[in-house]
Order: structure tokens, then C-alpha cells, then sequence
């Protein structure tokens, strides 16, 4: 497997139960895997849904009242995090500090090292982690083992709103150690795209997948305020 790729999104609402309900009955997926403990510790609860080598997670904050679900109840739901797996994190921190940031968080995470970014320096709240092995991702074997491609084959872009699309996709790039298009950060498996902010908030705003039926390219829908788009495969 090559990298970095794009791996994951997140979403977030107020009610996860109905959320993830509707995600499950428009992709078509069984119940997907679940951390009840370790989300707690940092507040939230959570599941992730599995589609072939790329996932969907949705995310609820467990105090209404807490700084997380302030933020749910003034700006609704919405796209969250998107998340790349890298092959040298330690790089990219590197390359980040030359930048003049640094991560949020970095710590390991079972046993994989994982960072978090603040949306202020890469427009969005992002994850970059290192597996131990290419083809793993968190919650591995579980989470492999509940997905399906009946309607979606998988996640292949991530479109996140930037006052400047190709100033946030050239910094993406550096940090990532790879070359921007325009306003556009082509991955070894996947793309972030950037798009102007316009009337909207920033942040992630869609997503492309690979439609199973190529009768659905073209089409989409909305979930927690993210609107994925059905693409053709490559």
C-alpha cells in the first residue's frame, strides 16, 4: 500500500444514534465498530463505518454543555476531521515545525504513533497517522471485517473550505512531503481539495466516492451537513 492516502472522515452531530442510522441505510452498511471507553475519556462517543479500505466515522459529544457540544448547538452538524494515514510521521512533524506549527496532539495510540492538527494552520481539524504495517488502520481486524461495497466502493476525496484554496493545499503539500495541483493535494490513494469559503463555514465539506452502480455517479447526498458525491471509479 502506498502513502500517504486518504483513510477517513469524521463527522459530527448532536444525536449519534440517528445519525448513524441514516449513514448505515444510505451506504448500505452493517453496524460498524466502536470504542465506547477509550471516546469517553476524551468525551465523546462514536462509531466507525467501514467501506473497503476507507472509512466513515460519526461522532457525538457526550456533554451538551461541554466545549464540543457548544460548538454542535451554534454551528449544527458538519464535517469534522479528515484523517491520512503517512508512512513517517515523525516527518511530518518535521516538516510541519519548519513551517512554524506543530501538532495538537501526538502520542501513540495502540501502539501506532497519531497526530492531531489545529484547524487554524491546516483549515480543518486533520489526523495524520503512521500504522505499523501499510495495509493496517485502527480497530483492525474488526473494522475490515464489517464493511461492504454495495453502494459505495470508497472514499477517494475530501473537499475542505479555505479563504485561500491554493496557499492551504501548497501547505498541505509541504507537510506531507508531496507536490500540490493548484488547489488540490493528489495523494498516493486519494485527493484534498480546497475550495473557497465563500458564504459557507470552513472546514471538510464533501466528500467523493466511488459509486458501486455507475447509474449513481452524479448523484448525492447530505449527512450531518457533508455532502458526498457519487464519482466513477478510476
Amino acid at each position: 500500500m502506498t502513502l500517504p492516502r486518504l483513510r477517513q472522515i469524521v463527522l459530527i452531530t448532536a444525536d449519534l444514534e440517528p445519525a448513524v442510522a441514516e449513514a448505515r441505510s444510505t451506504f448500505a452498511l452493517p453496524k460498524g465498530v466502536r470504542d465506547a471507553d477509550g471516546m469517553a475519556e476524551i468525551g465523546f462517543e462514536h462509531e466507525v463505518l467501514t467501506f473497503d479500505q476507507t472509512f466513515l466515522e460519526i461522532v457525538a459529544p457526550l456533554d451538551a454543555d461541554g466545549p464540543q457540544g457548544q460548538m454542535v448547538q451554534a454551528q449544527g452538524e458538519h464535517g469534522f476531521m479528515t484523517v491520512l494515514q503517512v508512512d513517517d510521521l515523525a516527518a511530518v512533524v518535521d516538516r510541519a515545525g519548519e513551517l512554524g506549527f506543530a501538532p495538537v496532539l501526538h502520542q501513540e495510540f495502540h501502539g501506532n504513533p497519531i497526530s492531531q492538527w489545529h484547524p487554524k494552520h491546516l483549515g480543518t481539524l486533520a489526523e495524520f497517522d503512521e500504522m505499523d504495517r501499510p495495509d493496517n488502520w485502527h480497530f483492525a481486524p474488526e473494522s475490515f471485517e464489517v464493511g461492504s461495497t454495495e453502494v459505495a466502493q470508497d472514499i477517494v476525496a475530501a473537499q475542505i473550505a479555505s479563504d485561500d484554496p491554493e496557499a492551504m493545499a501548497a501547505r498541505w503539500a509541504t507537510v506531507l512531503g508531496v507536490s500540490a495541483d493548484g488547489a488540490q493535494v493528489p495523494l498516493a490513494s486519494g485527493t484534498v481539495q480546497f475550495i473557497p469559503t465563500g458564504e459557507g463555514r470552513r472546514g471538510l465539506r464533501s466528500a467523493d466516492l466511488v459509486a458501486t452502480d455507475p447509474q449513481r455517479v452524479g448523484e448525492s447526498v447530505t449527512l450531518c451537513g457533508v455532502e458526498f458525491r457519487f464519482v466513477a471509479g478510476a
